[in-house]
């Protein structure tokens, strides 16, 4: 009966110090040994432990994306899955996400909350006279992305107080998309605008054979600056609107 007791009290120690150990590993140390597994991303200057840590420079194909924090949960590990709360600051991109990882490699996003600025949508729409102002929220309800590939996606985009500057300068106001995965693969969404002085009205859709968007613009009241920005947006059509037609491939983007 002792040495049942004995072995008991061991086997408890021995627990105690694996989740003591566990707890303090620097995350230096893992990134170090696993950060190969990050695929382009890559975290520099990094301190912290593994559950709680910060990378200083998250890079990601060579663009710092700022700070990036986490926490990692230890129940999802019992799972075989890595739960974070993510924060990322001081750069380019300002949000927050929950994240899941399982053991295939399978990310699960939740809660996703990003904001940058609108320039960073200008390679995406092609209209070099012109300079995007404003910023973009992306809001994430769920997303789930293999391979890097999304595969399913619920979500909606902001471009709050949208403007543009360079050969024109025009207030158009908040332009919103809603966006959501197709059954047979990829994701489609919608445009349109909240009352501001420009109309907007459209759709789009995205797969990995490439992406195409049909939106037709239109200065509400005639509002002068908008119809200016207008000569440099899609095409002139008979009604006095423009239409904006987008093709291309995701690779090109990337």
């Amino acid at each position: 009966m002792r040495l049942l007791r004995n072995l008991i009290l061991l086997l408890l120690v021995l627990a105690i110090l694996a989740a003591l150990v566990l707890a303090f590993i620097p995350a230096q140390f893992a990134i170090d040994r696993f950060g190969d597994r990050l695929g382009p991303l890559k975290l520099d200057e990094v301190s912290g432990t593994l559950w709680s840590g910060q990378a200083n420079r998250t890079l990601l194909r060579g663009e710092n994306l700022g700070a990036l924090r986490w926490t990692l949960s230890p129940l999802g590990l019992l799972s075989a899955r890595a739960d974070a709360d993510l924060d990322l600051s001081g750069g380019p991109y300002v949000g927050r996400a929950a994240v899941s990882i399982t053991r295939d490699r399978v990310v699960r996003i939740r809660n996703l909350d990003v904001t940058m600025s609108a320039r960073k949508i200008e390679p995406l729409l092609d209209i070099p006279a012109l300079v995007f102002r404003g910023e973009v929220q992306v809001t994430l309800n769920s997303a789930e992305v293999r391979g890097g590939v999304p595969l399913a996606l619920d979500g909606r985009a902001v471009w709050k107080n949208a403007a543009v500057a360079g050969s024109a300068e025009a207030q158009f106001g908040d332009i919103v998309s809603e966006f959501a995965s197709k059954p047979a693969g990829g994701f489609e969404g919608t445009v349109s605008d909240s009352g501001g002085p420009l109309q907007a009205q459209g759709s789009y859709s995205a797969s990995l054979a490439g992406y195409e968007a049909d939106i037709q613009l239109r200065a509400r009241d005639n509002n002068p600056q908008v119809l200016e920005a207008l000569q440099y947006i899609g095409k002139p059509q008979p009604d006095g609107s423009s239409r904006l037609e987008i093709r291309g491939r995701i690779l090109d983007l990337m």
